[in-house]
């Protein structure tokens, strides 16, 4: 049986002896394109979508079972190429990966698709005396990003579920994860596997990339802004882009929510999301508001936050920084030690002697963005109607909010910070974890990879 091993590649057999020596050509690109296209032709475009559906359950099974070879091979190797621990990316890969298991993937095709057959042959078109079918692209090429271990797998997924071959580049900061993910593929049903390539090669390499972008009809890829308009740029006419950059995710806490009585569950859960892959995931909030009127006065609810995210820490420490991330926190403590000096409401919570956790909170309600691992900023609020315009600044960016509050109000905040670009508002807790379906940037997954061709009865005309 397959089992893990070392290599950031995942390569059909035909081609992975000359990928041995380390050097990724455009040549090679070619090749490794020209196989999986052909193996996919074989196998993948005919298999009906609900066996995809069986066979990435089963694979995901795999890391899931006790003891998982693949999820202890995956800690281990992570911990050591990235600055998380085993424990963070343990937990991290398990909670992602059981929001993909069969009921999940169910859910998304029917959310998107309706009738997820249309994959497989000519179905009814709802409204119409006529059919459709859907087509997804012969080969996507996926250009991974490293902020977030496992991630990967889901833009692995939304390619096979469309039964597209998928040529994937792992970011130089994780390389580990996507080439172990397809060979717990490969273990569960190689034919399906042989539809999938893992490729190291440097960033931004024209000539290689240019190599990837012809031999697809889809490009998907995730990184900054910078990335993401330097690889749309040289994305070919005629191939599809889909770019996920920069986002930014916040907290809003209601008063109706700040009782002495939920106050320790809702820091703890709170600080989960903050902590959770040191703030790293574009999920993670980088403020969090708190609306004035409750039992807990917001700078009280900052305090217990601070306690919770102190208990986090303790349980799993953050990741290793660099030198330059960790100046930016101290710059951070320091400008709030400086403002509490001079008498502004301003009031630092910081772990002693390291620079593990930090909230800061402070009364200028403007929304400013977290230099990240475990730093957040609490801001009280007279109101929360005030968002709309405090948020409208930074709309171009925005992502998901987790939210505290009744469900009317919830509701009511959602109508207003939906035209600002806010595509998922979620409990507390559950912010570093968007379903399978979900809106990612406030799109759809799987309805961006297809094309679509309908036979018209000549009653419809």
């Amino acid at each position: 049986m397959i089992q893990p091993d070392d290599s950031p590649r995942f390569l059909p057999p035909e081609v992975e002896a000359e990928a041995s020596g380390g050097q990724v050509s455009p040549v090679l690109v070619a090749k490794v394109a020209a196989h999986i296209w052909a193996a996919r032709k074989a196998y993948l475009a005919r298999l009906p979508v609900a066996e995809i559906v069986e066979i990435l359950d089963r694979a995901i099974g795999l890391w899931l079972e006790a003891g998982s070879p693949w999820l202890d091979a995956a800690s281990r190797r992570i911990a050591a190429a990235t600055p998380y621990s085993e424990a963070m990316v343990h937990l991290g890969i398990t909670r992602l990966l059981e929001g993909c298991r069969k009921d999940a993937l169910l859910a998304l095709l029917v959310t998107e698709l309706g009738d997820p057959a249309v994959l497989d042959t000519f179905r009814p078109r709802p409204g119409t005396r006529g059919s459709h079918r859907a087509l997804g692209p012969a080969v996507t090429t996926h250009i991974f990003s490293g902020n977030v271990p496992g991630l990967p797998a889901i833009s692995l997924i939304h390619g096979l579920l469309v039964k597209s071959a998928c040529l994937g580049k792992p970011a130089s900061e994780e390389p580990v994860f996507p080439a172990l993910f397809a060979r717990s593929l490969a273990a569960v049903d190689p034919k399906l596997a042989a539809s999938v390539a893992i490729l190291p090669w440097s960033g931004g390499d024209a000539a290689v990339e240019a190599a990837a972008f012809a031999a697809s009809e889809v490009v998907i890829a995730y990184g900054s802004d910078a990335a993401i308009e330097s690889i749309r740029a040289r994305v070919p006419p005629g191939v599809r882009f889909v770019g996920h950059g920069h986002r930014l995710s916040l907290a809003v806490i209601g008063r109706e929510t700040l009782a002495y009585d939920s106050v320790e569950s809702l820091a703890e859960r709170l600080a989960y999301d903050v902590s959770l892959f040191d703030q790293q995931g574009c999920v993670s909030p980088h403020v969090v508001y708190v609306e004035r009127g409750g039992t807990i006065a917001p700078q009280e609810f900052a305090e217990s936050l601070a306690q919770a995210m102190a208990a986090f820490e303790r349980d799993m420490p953050r990741g290793r920084l660099s030198v330059e991330e960790t100046s930016a926190i101290q710059q951070a403590r320091t400008e709030a030690e400086l403002r509490e000096l001079r008498e502004e409401p301003v009031r630092l919570f910081a772990s002693p002697g390291r620079t593990a956790w930090t909230v800061i909170y402070e009364d200028d309600p403007a929304f400013v963005p977290s230099c990240l691992n475990r730093v957040v900023r609490v801001k009280p609020l007279l109101d929360l109607g005030e968002l709309p315009n405090l948020l409208r600044p930074v709309s171009r960016h925005l992502q998901t909010v987790g939210a505290a509050l009744s469900r009317e109000r919830r509701d009511r905040l959602a109508d207003a910070l939906a035209p600002l670009g806010v595509c998922r508002v979620c409990p507390i807790g559950e912010m570093p974890h968007p379903p399978l379906h979900w809106h990612h940037d406030g799109g759809f997954n799987l309805l961006p990879l297809l094309k679509w061709t309908a036979i018209e009865d000549v009653a419809d005309a």
